[in-house]
């Protein structure tokens, strides 16, 4: 053991290995691989000795699973909790993993409503609008606004997420004493009522570039039949899809509408 605290450094590389938390998942572990190999650089410090560093490794490679994006808060309580147990306090190894489970199903139930059912779709509605917005190029010419919706879509999930990632192992670290106090701090839930709100009014805006693009007004005029059939076609696409995916997967219908209005979409820009 060492007296040595986790230093500041420390704490930064745990955050960076946080982000391939889910990079080794399995059926029995889900992310305890993972989350062994991210708390790796608190655990060198506090225990030089490799068979001691094994065994504290050890510890935290059994079962995990929590929302990635706010694992580091976990990380963080269980550096601070095995800085103190290498320090000389009496922590045993139930208490420690009492105290992940206190934090990690909280954080998982609040997570998944904010980053997977809300700020996901938000994201890459605004990737399409992104394209929406910007003129056609000229004929011919490659449509480089598609490179642009990948890009908006990873922008504005990351300009929330990250921020979670990259704090919560120093806030857990900090909170480790009182993990009740550190899920009242965090404000989830007003996140997923603001994005939820922002996403309402995008979805509405998309709606607004839709049915400019796909030109349903020509079908009301009377239109040639060529002329009906190419206006329908997008339509009949896009509820094809959104009826597909609503069956596999009946818990993201709002994702599986807005895939199939999206596709709708590009089905009817002209190339």
């Amino acid at each position: 053991m060492s007296d040595a605290p986790i230093r500041n450094g420390d704490l930064a590389r745990v955050a960076s290995r946080s982000l391939h938390l889910q990079a080794a998942m399995t059926p029995e572990r889900m992310q305890g691989l993972g989350f062994g190999f991210a708390l790796l650089p608190a655990l060198r410090r506090l225990y030089p000795a490799p068979e001691a560093c094994g065994a504290a490794l050890r510890r935290h490679l059994s079962y995990f699973a929590t929302h990635p994006v706010l694992a580091g808060y976990v990380l963080g309580a269980a550096a601070r909790l095995e800085e103190r147990r290498a320090a000389g306090e009496p922590i045993e190894d139930e208490a420690i993993d009492a105290t992940k489970r206190a934090l990690a199903s909280p954080l998982a139930a609040l997570g998944d409503p904010l980053f997977w059912a809300t700020l996901r779709p938000l994201a890459g509605l605004l990737g399409v609008i992104a394209i929406a917005v910007l003129p056609p190029p000229a004929a011919g010419d490659p449509d480089l606004r598609v490179l642009l919706c990948p890009f908006v879509l990873l922008l504005a999930y990351n300009a929330v997420a990250l921020p979670f990632r990259l704090r919560g192992v120093a806030r857990g670290y900090a909170d480790a004493d009182r993990p009740d106090a550190l899920l009242r701090s965090l404000p989830l839930r007003e996140w997923t009522g603001f994005l939820e709100r922002a996403g309402a009014f995008a979805f509405g805006a998309f709606l607004a570039f839709a049915a400019v693009d796909l030109d349903v007004a020509a079908i009301v005029r009377g239109a040639a039949p060529r002329g009906r059939l190419l206006a329908l076609a997008p339509l009949v696409v896009g509820g094809v899809i959104a009826a597909a995916g609503c069956r596999a997967r009946p818990g993201r219908s709002v994702e599986t509408a807005l895939l199939a209005l999206g596709a709708a979409v590009l089905l009817a820009i002209p190339i």
